[in-house]
Parts: C-alpha cells; sequence; structure tokens
C-alpha cells in the first residue's frame, strides 16, 4: 500500500451559494460529496458586531457554534465527519477553501466556526482559507528564483500608533532578514499619491506588498478605502479606494497583506466585498487582511509569527495558521486570532512560487558556514544600495535575466569621517544572493597576506600596497582556498601558472603550447623587453583565461574587496586594462566583477569613457533621521526586541546625533548594552 504520509493535503471545498435560499455545496479532492441548504443565522448585523470592545469571549463561542451548525451541521454532518475521520489516521492535513458567493454572507466572522468546544480554524490538522477556484495551474503561473522581494508601506498612522507601527516594521524585518540572502525588503514611507505608490510597486515588482495603516469604510458609501497621510509637507490626505485597485499597477503583486482596521469588512450591499476582494479580482494571488479593528500590539504580534514562517518557506495557509496560534496565545479571550481572513484565488503552496537555487554541489548549509554570512545577519539598512548593486549584474526584472554590465563597482564616503561605510556588507550580501540565484561567487580581500606556495621561502616584501603581480597571485591564492563558499579548482591555473613562469624574466612571448605548471615565485623583471613590451598583456590574458576555465560556463562572480591596497598603477595601468575593463565589455563571460573601495581612492581610477559600461554603487552614513528604525531593526537581528529601558536609552542616543552617523555606531553600542552584547556572544558561539 502507498503510504498516505507522503501524500500532500487533503483538498476539500465549502461553497455556499444564493439562489432559491442558500445551499452549501461540499467536495474534495475535485469531487463533489454533498449538499444542503445553509441553517439559520442571525441577522449579519449581530454577528459581525462580535469583535467589538465588551464582547465576551462565551458570545464569540455561541456564534461560532451557530456558524458552524448553519454550515456543517444537518445533512452536511456525516459527510463533514467522515471526511475528517478518513485524514486523520494517515496524518494528511485537510486543506479547506471555503467560498462565499452571496456578498451579503461575506462579512460574517467564518473564522469563528466552533464545533464541541473547538474553535475549527485553530486545529493542527485543519488549513482553512477563503477565496475562488485555484488559479495556480494557469500556464502564465512561473517559478522565479528569489530572494522574495517585499515592500511594507506605511500608511503614516497617527501619532499614538506610530511607534507600534515602527515595532511592527522592525518585527518584519528582524523576521525576514535574520537569514542573508532569502528576502529583499524596502519600505515606503507615507506615500504623498497614488502615483508615487504605483511607481514603487511597478519599481520593485515585489512578491509580497504589506500595507501598515488604517483601513476605513468611505463615509457616504461604505466602499472601503486606506487611509494615507504624507509624511511630506504641502501634500493632501488621500485615499486608496477599493474600486482604484484594478488599474493601480502594472506588476502585480503575488500576495498583499492589508494589517489594518476594518480594511476586510465592507457594506454587505458592496458585493465586492471590500479591499481584499478588489486586489483578489485585480489578479493578486492572495490577500491577508482583517476583518475588522485589530489592536496595533496584535498587528504586531501577528506579523512577526507570520513572516517568521513565511522567511521559512512555509505554505501561505500554515503561516496564517501559525500566527492565529500565536494570537490566541498572545491575547486570549479577545477574539483577535479570528480576525485575519486569508483570500486566496491559487493553492497556499503555490501563491509565492519563488525558489532559491544554489550552484550545483553546493547548499545553504554551506553559506551558513561562512563567517561573512553569519556577520551579515547584523547588516541592517542600505534597500536602496541592495537593490540597486544586486540588480546591476543580475537584474531580476529582465526578460531573459541578463546585464549590460558584468562589473559592478561599489564605493564608500563617510560623512562623519569613520573608518567603515558598509561596503564590505554590502558586498556580501550582493554575494549570497547572486549564490542563491545560482552564481557561484567569489570573495577575494585584497588586504589578506599573500603567501608563497609549498617549498618557496617567504622573502616576498612586506608592503601595505601590493603591485599588480602580488594581487593576480593573490587572488589566485583566495580564490582556490578551502574557505571560499565556491572554491575554484587549483587545476584552472595551470596554464597562467606556465605562462608566467616563462614570461617574469623573458622577453619574448611563449610557444603556443605549454603545459600546466605550477607558479616558480619569480618575481617580475621589468628591465627585458621593449618599449611595446606585451609580456604583462600576456599574462593577463592568461589570468583571465583562467577564470573562465574555473567558470566553466557558469556565471561566477569575483569580488575584489578593499582595492584601496593596490599600488594606484598597478591598478590603472595593467589590472584595469588587463582585467576590468574586459570584462565590462563582455570578453569575459561569464565572468562578472566586483570591484570595492572608497570613493576618495577611486576617483580618476576609472576612466570616464568606460562610465557606462560599469555599474556604480555607493554606500556612505546613515540619516540620523532613521537611527531608531535602524536601532530596532538590529536589536530584533540579535534576537533581543528592545523593551521599555532601552527604547529610552536609544531615544536618549538619537538626541546627541549629528545629521549623520556612522556604520559602526550599532556594534559600539553592543559594547555597552550587557543584553546586546550577550546576544552578540551566542551569535558567535553558534
Amino acid at each position: 500500500m502507498a503510504d498516505d504520509t507522503a501524500k500532500g493535503p487533503v483538498e476539500a471545498e465549502l461553497r455556499v451559494v444564493g439562489g432559491d435560499g442558500y445551499t452549501v455545496w461540499l467536495s474534495t479532492d475535485g469531487g463533489l460529496v454533498a449538499s444542503a441548504p445553509l441553517g439559520g443565522l442571525s441577522p449579519p448585523e449581530e454577528l459581525t458586531k462580535l469583535f467589538d470592545r465588551g464582547v465576551a469571549d462565551t458570545d464569540r463561542a455561541q456564534a461560532g457554534e451557530q456558524l458552524y451548525t448553519a454550515l456543517l451541521g444537518g445533512d452536511l454532518a456525516p459527510h463533514w465527519a467522515a471526511l475528517r475521520t478518513a485524514a486523520a489516521p494517515s496524518h494528511r492535513v485537510l486543506r479547506i477553501r471555503l467560498e462565499i458567493s452571496p456578498p451579503e454572507l461575506r462579512p460574517l466572522p467564518w473564522e469563528l466556526l466552533r464545533d464541541r468546544n473547538q474553535w475549527l480554524w485553530r486545529r493542527p490538522e485543519l488549513r482553512w482559507r477563503r477565496g475562488v477556484a485555484d488559479r495556480s495551474e494557469a500556464p502564465d503561473v512561473v517559478r522565479e528564483l528569489g530572494p522574495l522581494r517585499v515592500l511594507v508601506v506605511v500608511c503614516n498612522p497617527p501619532h499614538d500608533d506610530r511607534v507600534l507601527a515602527e515595532q511592527e516594521l522592525a518585527v518584519i524585518s528582524g523576521a525576514l532578514e535574520r537569514s542573508p540572502g532569502l528576502t529583499h525588503l524596502e519600505v515606503l514611507d507615507a506615500p504623498r499619491d497614488a502615483a508615487e505608490l504605483s511607481r514603487r510597486i511597478d519599481r520593485l515588482r515585489p512578491h509580497v506588498v504589506h500595507f501598515i495603516g488604517h483601513g476605513m469604510p468611505r463615509p457616504g458609501s461604505g466602499s472601503p478605502v486606506l487611509a494615507f497621510v504624507p509624511a511630506e509637507g504641502g501634500a493632501d490626505d488621500w485615499e486608496l479606494a477599493a474600486e482604484s485597485i484594478a488599474d493601480l499597477t502594472t506588476w502585480k503583486p503575488m500576495l498583499v497583506v492589508i494589517n489594518a482596521c476594518h480594511a476586510g469588512k465592507a457594506d454587505p450591499a458592496d458585493w465586492i466585498g471590500g479591499m481584499a476582494q478588489a486586489f483578489l479580482d485585480a489578479q493578486t494571488r492572495a490577500v491577508v487582511s482583517m476583518q475588522d479593528d485589530v489592536a496595533s500590539d496584535a498587528a504586531v504580534d501577528f506579523s512577526a509569527k507570520f513572516y517568521e514562517e513565511l522567511g521559512a518557506s512555509r505554505p501561505l495557509d500554515d503561516a496564517v495558521a501559525a500566527a492565529r496560534s500565536e494570537l490566541a496565545r498572545r491575547v486570549p479571550a479577545t477574539g483577535a486570532w479570528a480576525l485575519p481572513v486569508l483570500l486566496t484565488s491559487s493553492a497556499p503552496d503555490q501563491v509565492l512560487p519563488v525558489d532559491r537555487l544554489p550552484p550545483p554541489g553546493t547548499s545553504l548549509t554551506d553559506a551558513e558556514k561562512c563567517r561573512w554570512y553569519m556577520d551579515l545577519g547584523r547588516f541592517v539598512g542600505r534597500s536602496d544600495e541592495r537593490r540597486r548593486a544586486w540588480w546591476a549584474l543580475d537584474d531580476p526584472t529582465r526578460t531573459p535575466n541578463g546585464t549590460d554590465r558584468p562589473v559592478l563597482v561599489i564605493g564608500g564616503h563617510s560623512q562623519t569621517n569613520s573608518a567603515r561605510t558598509g561596503k564590505s556588507w554590502l558586498t556580501n550580501w550582493c554575494l549570497i544572493t547572486w549564490f542563491l540565484r545560482g552564481h557561484r561567487v567569489v570573495s577575494v580581500n585584497l588586504a589578506a597576506r599573500l603567501r608563497p606556495g609549498p617549498g618557496i621561502p617567504d622573502s616576498l616584501p612586506r608592503t601595505q600596497h601590493k603591485d599588480w603581480l602580488s594581487a593576480l597571485r593573490l587572488i589566485r591564492q583566495e580564490a582556490t582556498s578551502p574557505t571560499q563558499l565556491c572554491r575554484l579548482p587549483d587545476a584552472a591555473f595551470g596554464h597562467f601558472n606556465a605562462v608566467l613562469n616563462h614570461l617574469v624574466g623573458a622577453a619574448t612571448l611563449p610557444p603556443d603550447e605549454l603545459e600546466p605548471a605550477e607558479d616558480d615565485w619569480q618575481q617580475f623583471d621589468d628591465e627585458i623587453g621593449d618599449p611595446y613590451d606585451k609580456r604583462k598583456t600576456g599574462i593577463m590574458d592568461a589570468f583571465l583565461d583562467a577564470l573562465r576555465t574555473a567558470a566553466a560556463g557558469q556565471p561566477l562572480v569575483l569580488a575584489l574587496d578593499q582595492a584601496e591596497n593596490l599600488m594606484p598603477g598597478a591598478f590603472t595601468d595593467v589590472l584595469y586594462q588587463g582585467l576590468i575593463r574586459p570584462v565590462a565589455y563582455d570578453h569575459g563571460a561569464p565572468l562578472r566583477l566586483i570591484v570595492v573601495a572608497p570613493d576618495a581612492w577611486l576617483s580618476g581610477k576609472l576612466p570616464e569613457t568606460d562610465a557606462h559600461m560599469l555599474g556604480r554603487v555607493s554606500v556612505d552614513d546613515f540619516d540620523s533621521a532613521q537611527f531608531m528604525r535602524l536601532a530596532r531593526a538590529y536589536a530584533f537581528r540579535l534576537g533581543v526586541p528592545p523593551d521599555e529601558q532601552i527604547e529610552a536609552v536609544l531615544e536618549s542616543i538619537q538626541k546627541t546625533l549629528t545629521p549623520h552617523f556612522g556604520v559602526e555606531t550599532f556594534e559600539r553600542l553592543t559594547d555597552i548594552l550587557p543584553v546586546w552584547c550577550a546576544a552578540r556572544a551566542r551569535t558567535v558561539l553558534r
């Protein structure tokens, strides 16, 4: 017999239709099981008040039993019981889609269904959702490579809720960005109008759009709207109405989360059914919204657990179920757990068809062993720079994916004269992102010490700045190191070594055929040759060939960090002309390069005539207005959300800041805040 435990969930559908009375249809795995009339219900205006302040949990329980009896009692009861019994022995999840066709029944709190003292939407073996028939098998639904792109839109709530909105943003960041490379998160604060909102969505093309704010019925019509209060002075408050959703954007997010009160509930006369239904009708695959007022702290708790599960690649209905359970535990006897409404038009595990695809022979586990990967867990902010740097070499919005700029230059400038600006963090975040998109990645720190090969005396000069040949040998040394995430094979450099051994001390070019060799570690003799000496060109060509050989036809990203450790002439006269420029003009395909150095060092070293072929991103100090947001995000990354005492300390520090603060600020705070220091130590020990 087949092992049922290895099978997927049992799929069931409950559909309520109108006509001559209401009828409930029960189907499973695509086949009709039974139908029966919908039982009697209290007036909708009574059932939709069950989440009002002062309503007892016992009242919600009684209403839940009434809803259950109407939906699944009577003639459907034995069929429902048989369905649950059949799934139980094999431990298969029973996934139920509830489709309510009559618009007057949609606002009812079906999430309160209760039978035999059990809240059915909280049962671990049941996965409930509302929605229409799945569109996930349509031919235009394709899977794509991550990271998961998330846009959080802060609607600028009233002042008393602003801190809680910031906390919600912090928990989302903490849940999604703790594992680098899996998610890219951007925040849009209080867009001034619908056009700005539309532009940002179409630019990022997010898989998930999350609204933090307030929803309400439009006065006089009951049609639901999201209210926006622009952050910029002079801009008028504005509303996003449900009927405007269809034409809002060209890009259609796969999932929309509306963590705002009233957003899921509309006037019963409005057959659209609310803001959530409007997004679904506009081709969004799923919407999570709130069917009534949700306290801000409950909204924070919901988002924390929901995105923790979503970030772990759980199916959408699993993530919502886990968040319900978390709300029931943290805010009991309030009914807050029943407020989230999951509305879908696709199977929950197909709503976000976003994959990670490390290069063959590697896995995410390999990345997690890298020291620089673990450090990235504390890399906060820089969302705009992350996107521009990542997309410079591998734009996911291009069809087919590709780039016209295989070279990216990452610079940095500090307004506070700090030694660090986060260039290396940004570089490493891009590397892990590309790695999870199928690129092999190699990181070379040009400040590292060059070590001669076995049996070679260590007589190399100890200089701060390296010449061009030392740079090539260091790249080879680091690229073939066992510590690399994607180690290049030593054999790939055999022909380069042979060419190098010949040309460092000979005035003539080598013969066409040379046997692979080990490096003899001779120094280059500039005294031989002629004014048109082609030896350096020959060595650089052989090195580029070695990298192409190592790439083996697959995308390979080579990052050259701390390039300021090179002699200026070695960079501009040899390495740029013989390595960087050929790759920029696609002569090194499929090789891609990142050059990382301070802006001041880069100035004048990159020819203006090649500017159109080089991607450029620069990072500087943080804006002090973002201090509290970034500090909360940093604390959540450490796993220690700030309490009132830490919040007070952080607020007092913000008051002392100049317009900008350096990237090292949070590391310094970690040294002096005991709870942060202990959390960092635990991370290091892991």
